[in-house]
């Protein structure tokens, strides 16, 4: 099944050269790292158009990982739980 693209995403920060930030790497990830990285992720996010579409649509999805909304995965999963 093919999922079609929501229409808010054309606006969204994270596309383009820096949506790396978004997504953990391949390879091995210190924390530091990691922090580091969704920092600058969330920092793309709170200047982001469609910073609310992007959280609901992430949140809705039950999205499993990265950045979605300022949020990361920890931060979703514990504000469904609410």
């Amino acid at each position: 099944m093919v999922m079609a693209k929501a229409p808010w995403s054309d606006l969204a920060a994270c596309r383009g050269e820096r949506s790396h930030l978004f997504y953990s790497p391949d390879t091995a990830e210190s924390r530091e790292a990691r922090l580091r990285r969704e920092r600058q992720a969330k920092q793309l996010c709170a200047a982001c158009p469609v910073l609310e579409e992007c959280r609901e649509a992430a949140l809705a999805q039950r999205e499993g990982y990265g950045i979605w909304g300022g949020l990361n995965e920890m931060e979703r999963r514990a504000l469904l739980r609410r």
